[in-house]
């Protein structure tokens, strides 16, 4: 029998601009290569598209008039910089090989790639031919993003670059001060710690950095009429980023975006003296860190957003592998999902696969539209205070049919939890229903169940 196709559509408006579908992608940057043109960058986002995504974020949009660069000039830290060099990205596996562990994620290392104004041209000349091939050849229901980033810690770069992207007609702004990658250079910390830049682009330092967030955001809504969103670094800690966010809402965001790659570093390796693992590489630095185990820090800050800062929509990237997450970050309030990392570990059939589920979803489960499923488990999050695990009521129990015997359970830090007579058996006085006994079981053996 053939299987029904759902009729339900996936349309929802977002930073009130009408989107066909919440599911879209990322300014993952430059596709990996050597020497990629426009035309080629253009080729893979229009893929993309073709795939189901309803949107596609275009990365480091700049753009620099010429009274704004002597300004910059005149308040940026001189620096000296070392030669530069070709712009490349590597990527290392994060994997622990025992059950019920696996691929966790992948490290980002990046080659520098910003040393003067004239760099930074040739990456806004990027950028902006490649909107215009985009602009030119999509269809008209797919949105751009613009991924504005700026220079130093001067506003007027960010507005600049948002001004001629909404002349080249993108539908939303997203203000990049997020990035991990421009926080790894050696002397990151300390520009940071001085709250004075040098003049290149400075990603999460900016982001980490509340005053500047809300003027660049403030100066950048003045400037332009198309919505204007703000990208969160993944190193925002709770409550720290609803401060950020009504920071940003108030000098009139519309949205966030909720989040960008942490920082991280790659294990050494401690069979060659703490050497890198990096292949054909000398060095360990910190890098940018992506993968599935971002899931949980992209579902805390929607989350809290949505809870915290009502009126403020939200975009969710970070750790969102199977089309289940979609539904997940929707259900915590935010209003799109983007793929980043799940489309470079398992192609953009992600996409077609996420945009799929969501509709049978919609219909096995009775939704009519999107909107029905956003902020749906916000009802749920209360204070912790609020929660009543139903103490003394609620104990492990063991299905000896499934059990083999391999005690896990019996051999970490359970009180209950004992052998008789080569049997696992529960101390239901002692057992407090935690259900860490079930994230042991290899077999899926064990279960919470009532007491009365």
């Amino acid at each position: 029998m053939a299987q029904k196709v759902s009729t339900r559509s996936l349309n929802i408006t977002f930073a009130g601009v009408e989107f066909s579908s919440p599911i879209g992608v990322g300014p993952v940057g430059r596709p990996f290569g050597k020497n990629v043109t426009p035309e080629m960058h253009a080729e893979i986002l229009l893929k993309h598209a073709e795939a189901g995504a309803s949107h596609i974020c275009i990365p480091t949009c700049k753009y620099l008039k010429e009274e704004t660069l002597a300004k910059l000039q005149e308040t940026a830290i001189p620096e000296e910089r070392p030669p530069l060099h070709p712009k490349q990205v590597r990527t290392m596996r994060i994997e622990t090989p025992l059950s019920p562990y696996g691929l966790e994620g992948l490290y980002f290392l990046s080659t520098p790639f910003w040393k003067d104004i004239e760099t930074e041209r040739q990456f806004a000349a990027h950028s902006e031919e490649l909107t215009k091939i985009l602009m030119e050849k999509k269809s008209p229901e797919v949105r751009l993003i613009a991924n504005v980033t700026g220079l130093g810690g001067l506003p007027e770069t960010y507005v600049d670059g948002a001004k001629r992207y909404e002349e080249l007609g993108v539908d939303l702004i997203e203000i990049n001060v997020s990035c991990p990658v421009p926080t790894t250079e050696g002397n990151a910390v300390e520009y940071y710690l001085q709250g004075r830049f040098p003049a290149r682009w400075h990603g999460a330092l900016i982001g980490e950095t509340p005053d500047l967030v809300e003027k660049i955001t403030r100066e950048v809504v003045k400037a332009v009429n198309i919505p204007v969103g703000v990208k969160l670094s993944g190193e925002t800690g709770f409550p720290r980023l609803v401060g950020i966010a009504r920071r940003t809402k108030d000098a009139g965001a519309k949205w966030i975006q909720a989040i960008n790659l942490p920082v991280g570093i790659a294990p050494p390796d401690i069979y060659n003296r703490g050497k890198p693992l990096w292949p054909f590489c000398n060095t360990n630095p910190f890098v940018g860190a992506s993968g599935a185990f971002l899931r949980v820090q992209c579902y805390k800050h929607v989350a809290a957003i949505a809870k915290f800062v009502p009126g403020l929509d939200v975009a969710a990237a970070g750790g969102l592998v199977m089309p289940q997450h979609v539904v997940e970050v929707m259900m915590l309030g935010a209003g799109l999902a983007q793929l980043c990392t799940g489309v470079i570990e398992q192609g953009r059939k992600l996409i077609r696969r996420s945009d799929s589920f969501l509709k049978r979803f919609m219909e096995e489960q009775g939704y009519q539209t999107v909107e029905d499923i956003v902020g749906l488990g916000q009802q749920y999050i209360k204070g912790n205070e609020e929660v009543d695990f139903t103490a003394r009521t609620v104990v492990s129990e063991t299905d000896e049919l499934k059990c083999n015997g391999c005690g896990i359970c019996v051999d970490n830090i359970c009180v209950a939890r004992y052998w008789d007579n080569g049997t696992v058996k529960v101390r239901e006085e002692h057992c407090s229903g935690c259900g860490a006994c079930i994230l042991a079981c290899p077999t899926d053996a064990i279960t919470l169940v009532a007491r009365d």
